[in-house]
């Protein structure tokens, strides 16, 4: 299943090794990908409009991936952001009414394979979403 060409994969993580995971694991749903090292410049490009945002906690910067996902739902509530990290205590209720719904992904061994049908999920409910 493929997301509509107009749609593209914001990747905000600033380990470049994770970064090329992602976009591999991804790459199936023929999405143009766009890579941040930052959560400013992450913000600063969501005129590009992403249908998802894959959004580490840790990142290079002044802000990190909390506020940045602040500013994004700010921007458009209705984007797509899992937040992907090292960090399980983020996925709390607190968390969760503070900065508006997201799915959480801790980074382990199978994580990119999980993180991959979080997406596809993400797809396939739009595309009955769009049939409808």
């Amino acid at each position: 299943m493929y997301l509509q060409d107009s749609q593209g994969i914001f990747i905000v993580e600033d380990n470049l090794l994770y970064q090329q995971m992602i976009a591999r694991e991804l790459e199936s749903f023929g999405a143009q990908f766009f890579f941040y090292t930052t959560g400013e410049h992450c913000i600063a490009n969501l005129c590009r409009r992403p249908s998802i945002v894959v959004l580490d906690y840790n990142l290079d910067g002044e802000i990190n991936g909390l506020e940045t996902l602040e500013e994004i739902r700010k921007f458009d509530p209705s984007i797509f952001v899992v937040l992907f990290s090292s960090q399980k205590e983020l996925c709390n209720n607190e968390n969760r009414q503070r900065y508006g719904s997201f799915d959480f992904i801790e980074k382990k061994d199978k994580s990119f394979s999980l993180l991959k049908k979080f997406i596809q999920a993400k797809v396939e409910y739009e595309s009955i979403k769009v049939n409808s």
